[in-house]
């Protein structure tokens, strides 16, 4: 299964590829050839991206989101 739903590790790296393919442009074929090493390191810098981003735009997104 390719499309990220599901419990199993094949769909976690697919939802992942998918969501760099989205916000980083990153071709999930690259993703698919990378080591499991490198992508994880992708996921994890996704991941605090996410929680504490650096980009002036996203935070002020987030302070916007969190007041509605």
């Amino acid at each position: 299964m390719m499309s990220g739903e599901g419990d199993d590790e094949n769909s976690f790296d697919w939802m992942w590829a998918h969501v760099l393919w989205q916000k980083k442009g990153l071709r999930m074929e690259e993703y698919a050839t990378m080591e499991r090493n490198v992508r994880l390191a992708y996921i994890a810098s996704e991941e605090l991206a996410i929680k504490a981003p650096l980009n002036a735009d996203e935070r002020l997104a987030r302070g916007i989101l969190k007041k509605k």
